[in-house]
């Protein structure tokens, strides 16, 4: 199985896909934005203060070193 995504240039188009979908053919399938993405996997982590961003910069920056030194 393949997944491919459309732009579709024609109204026409669209029709066609559903008909398609319709004779079982091919499966539409609802995509969600990179913000919906987001929203749901940050609220899924927890809710921590005690991390700052200098932190995750620091835990970056220490990670970076460590791959140039290896």
């Amino acid at each position: 199985m393949d997944t491919l995504t459309i732009e579709l240039k024609n109204p026409n188009a669209k029709k066609l896909i559903e008909d398609l979908a319709d004779l079982d053919l091919i499966s539409i399938l609802k995509t969600s934005s990179w913000l919906e993405r987001w929203q749901k996997l940050s609220a899924s982590l927890p809710d921590v203060s005690d991390i700052t961003e200098d932190d995750v910069l620091d835990e970056i920056r220490a990670y970076r070193n460590e791959k140039n030194n290896s």
